[in-house]
């Protein structure tokens, strides 16, 4: 059965606070949780044209509650975003929460139930409240931050440490696919090398962004003598073979918001709305690949669901956006969707075709190593940055030909997959 919205339901305000750490990024250091939410919420209220007391419903996603202390975090936030008496709920789909928001508002308004919904993400990665005061935060190690993020997992597929997301993420299908398409290491290398140049020139580009620097500027204040010595230095290590460090997520706090509405009550606000013409949602469980460790029935699914809703189809797409947790994977999830051809992402990546300025310009603010991740907030970067795109207002990282049609193919932990396609409207 094909299913569809009933009703045309837009996007009419996005938000997105700066990534990095609360502890040390000055544009957000010393914020709570509270007010990082806030200030996405607040934007995305600007950006509609509308104030809370508008808003009917409200979804509000954060996955790691170890390091957000905010169970029910609706309710602690309603006052916090100026939505209370609205009514809301806690979601959680891991790195899909803020999409599936989305989902979840859309339906609502499709159905007549309700006429605007806002989605907030906001997470904090590398610190926690100290004691049980909001206002003062301490660093969270690296190893409990995975172990916490890892209980995202069927724990019947634990290990004392966790899941290990490095290796499953990035060597297993890296070394797949190379199998598969018969790509040398050195192959490989030169063309995670020239993803990574994208992504880091993408993410100079935009203020929010946790990481502003080029690799070649990096080399440079770290005494190499050119972006490739340091890309295959001792600095830029294999975490899982073949992958290295710089192709891999780097882990932020942030928060983002989407206001949505029914497209005829939209009418006369100021920004330009841009159309959620479908979405496509599968969840099944680890390990999400089988024999070919590219090969991913869930994504496969929730494709074809978004496509059948949408009425669209992969050659109708000016621009991508995808869960970019490792490098190899965003190209994976490019071509399973139809944007690049199988077993041509690597020659993509390396010929320069996924820049802003390409033919199939993908994750122009960054991306999962460069913008930075959140895990509940980063979809909702993702659909900021989409509609900023379509809107024509990127700036410097503008695609040249604002797209029409767009597409978010993100995954919570790989076990949530979910496609968003967008239209100009």
């Amino acid at each position: 059965m094909t299913t569809r919205l009933t009703a045309p339901v837009v996007v009419t305000g996005v938000g997105c606070t700066p990534f990095g750490n609360l502890r040390t990024r000055p544009e957000i250091a010393g914020l709570t949780l509270q007010e990082l939410a806030a200030r996405a919420a607040r934007e995305a209220l600007e950006d509609s044209g509308i104030r809370g007391p508008d808003v009917d419903a409200v979804y509000v996603g954060n996955v790691m509650t170890h390091s957000s202390q905010l169970p029910a975090t609706y309710g602690q936030l309603s006052k916090w975003i100026g939505t209370q008496l609205a009514m809301g709920v806690h979601i959680d789909a891991a790195c899909a929460t803020t999409a599936t928001g989305v989902c979840l508002a859309a339906q609502a308004i499709a159905s007549g139930a309700i006429d605007t919904a806002l989605v907030v993400g906001v997470e904090a990665t590398g610190n926690r409240p100290r004691g049980t005061s909001p206002y003062e935060r301490e660093d969270i190690d690296n190893e409990t931050m995975w172990l916490w993020t890892d209980y995202c997992v069927n724990q019947a597929y634990g290990e004392p440490q966790g899941y290990e997301i490095f290796s499953t993420y990035n060597g297993i299908i890296a070394q797949g696919y190379m199998r598969k398409y018969g790509v040398s290491f050195e192959e490989y290398d030169r063309s995670m090398f020239e993803l990574s140049r994208t992504r880091r020139m993408h993410a100079t580009l935009t203020d929010r962004a946790m990481i502003r620097e080029t690799l070649e500027d990096e080399a440079a204040r770290l005494g190499y003598a050119d972006a490739w010595s340091m890309w295959t230095s001792e600095a830029n290590p294999f975490l899982s073979w073949p992958a290295r460090l710089r192709s891999l997520v780097k882990a932020a706090d942030g928060a983002a918001a989407v206001v949505l509405m029914r497209a005829d009550a939209a009418k006369g606000l100021p920004s330009q709305p841009v159309e959620l013409k479908g979405f496509g949602q599968a969840v099944s469980d680890l390990p999400w690949y089988h024999e070919d460790p590219t090969d991913w029935t869930v994504d496969r699914v929730a494709i074809k669901r978004a496509f059948e809703m949408s009425g669209v189809g992969p050659h109708d797409l000016d621009y991508l956006h995808t869960h970019d947790c490792s490098h190899i994977m965003s190209l994976v999830m490019a071509e399973e969707i139809g944007y690049l051809a199988h077993g041509e992402g690597l020659k993509a990546a390396y010929e320069g075709r996924t820049r802003f300025d390409g033919d199939r310009p993908m994750a122009t603010h960054g991306g999962r190593h460069a913008f930075g991740h959140a895990w509940a907030a980063s979809s909702g970067s993702d659909i900021h940055e989409i509609v900023t795109q379509m809107r024509g207002l990127a700036g410097a990282r503008q695609v040249p030909k604002p797209p029409e049609t767009a597409a978010l193919m993100v995954q919570g932990y790989a076990i949530v997959s979910n496609v968003l396609i967008f239209q100009g409207s």
